[in-house]
């Protein structure tokens, strides 16, 4: 009745410079890849992304140059990028396996302003939640305060956040009340009531445990003013901050170093009758050899329990078939529980789309049903009801039809439709792979026009 679910999270601050290292370790992705134990789910979150005026209007373009590397890499494991919600510096990314779209729903963003007195985004929190067979997920990234002192003003921006992101979901309006939630950022905590000296040595021997006693995450959970509701795993790597950038050396002259970078989950394990919900942690490391920022990137994945038979009401798209460039396009697609609306939309992609936002047009979706007898569910002769008011119950299924215009197919290729719902963008149906093929007959003609009237413009008879 339950099955696993991978999810892998990373979080980094890049202290506002482009990706310049190889992002393949820090992603999991180290040869030998199998690609049988990828995770299902990645969430990148990040930090200090450079926010400038003239980044910020490229983005509007084009992909944030992280989001672009990131999806350059996970693109050739069948990966597609389904939402990214930025608040200035502050940026989530998530990416599904392609098989597993047609099972996301709700997708949701929220974000949270502390800087300044909540006037502005240079701290804060942004979140995607989801559903994924019918269990919700929602995943924070955040920038609190920095410097030691803030510690108060950390607390507050928590609360804050928990408090203020609200969903439309009616089982999971707010972060704490999903199955799932996983809290990952530059946290910014840091080590009370120690030397920089006596930090360096137990640092250099590995002893963190006497470093983690005062750390200041660990005792504001233990009080419960801060992130008592969530676990984190014991680091056993050094404090990800601060390094000088470009080397692997720690800037002791200027900052002590500190967790600042981190991990943390939550999870209901009784949130359903007669099943019990599960999670397990498969590790929680940070890479010392990225040098380019001057924290050090931090990665966890996850085994997740989800409902192993679908329950969503699913698009069924028929196969397609005889497409060709400059003429119509002709899809059919059915449906039995999923409802229909006339702002639903159908868009056309080219076959290994690596990103929802990289469809090349779309229809809308028709709600006028094409229906099948129930008697003869096999029948290819398409009836056109003329009832009003019928129900399911009256037909085995109902089939719908839209038209692609011939202005819309400009190329030769492999391509894909997607059914998306005007609610959450949900993906309710994904067809199979077509091919689109020029028309001959089409060519032949104009060619004869085209050389029929060059010929009479260079006076030329034509007969």
């Amino acid at each position: 009745m339950l099955q696993n679910f991978r999810v892998y999270l990373l979080t980094w601050n890049v202290v506002g410079r482009q990706p310049i290292e190889d992002l393949q370790l820090a992603l999991g992705l180290e040869d030998p890849i199998d690609p049988l134990t990828l995770p299902d789910v990645y969430i990148v979150g990040l930090q200090e992304v450079s926010s400038k005026p003239y980044d910020r209007v490229i983005d509007l373009l084009f992909d944030d140059p992280w989001a672009n590397a990131i999806k350059q890499i996970l693109h050739p494991w069948d990966y597609v990028k389904v939402k990214q919600v930025r608040l200035q510096g502050i940026i989530l990314l998530f990416f599904c396996k392609r098989t597993h779209l047609v099972h996301l729903r709700r997708t949701q963003t929220a974000y949270t302003r502390t800087g300044f007195g909540g006037v502005w985004g240079n701290k804060g929190g942004v979140s995607i939640r989801f559903n994924v067979y019918s269990c919700s997920v929602c995943v924070v990234n955040c920038h609190f305060a920095p410097h030691d002192k803030e510690l108060q003003q950390r607390i507050y921006e928590y609360n804050t956040i928990v408090d203020s992101q609200t969903f439309d979901d009616p089982q999971s309006k707010n972060i704490l009340m999903h199955d799932y939630v996983f809290w990952m950022g530059d946290l910014n905590f840091r080590i009370d009531d120690m030397l920089t000296e006596e930090m360096k040595l137990m640092i250099e021997r590995e002893e963190f445990a006497p470093l983690l006693a005062k750390d200041q995450l660990c005792q504001i959970r233990k009080t419960g003013e801060a992130f008592s509701e969530f676990t984190e795993e014991t680091p056993t790597f050094p404090p990800t901050y601060r390094f000088i950038i470009d080397s692997d050396e720690y800037d002791y002259l200027n900052r002590r170093p500190a967790w600042t970078d981190r991990i943390l989950y939550h999870f209901t394990q009784n949130a359903y009758d007669q099943v019990s919900l599960d999670l397990e942690q498969h590790h929680y490391k940070s890479y010392p050899y990225y040098l380019q920022s001057d924290h050090k990137p931090v990665s966890s994945a996850f085994s997740i329990k989800v409902f192993s038979e679908p329950k969503e009401d699913l698009i069924i798209f028929l196969p397609i078939q005889n497409w060709k460039i400059n003429t119509d396009g002709i899809a059919c697609y059915k449906t039995v529980g999923a409802d229909i609306n006339s702002w639903d939309w159908i868009a056309l992609y080219r076959v290994h789309f690596s990103s929802i936002d990289e469809y090349l047009c779309y229809v809308w979706a028709s709600t006028k049903p094409l229906v099948i007898p129930s008697s003869t569910p096999e029948s290819e002769d398409l009836i056109v009801s003329t009832q009003e008011n019928f129900t399911r119950a009256h037909c085995a299924w109902l089939q719908y039809q839209v038209t692609f215009a011939d202005h819309n197919i400009l190329l030769p290729g492999t391509y894909q439709l997607l059914y998306i719902s005007s609610s959450f963008d949900n993906v309710l149906g994904m067809s199979e792979p077509f091919e689109v093929r020029k028309c001959y007959q089409y060519n032949f003609l104009y060619c004869t026009v085209f050389v029929s009237c060059s010929l009479q413009v260079l006076g030329i008879a034509f007969h």
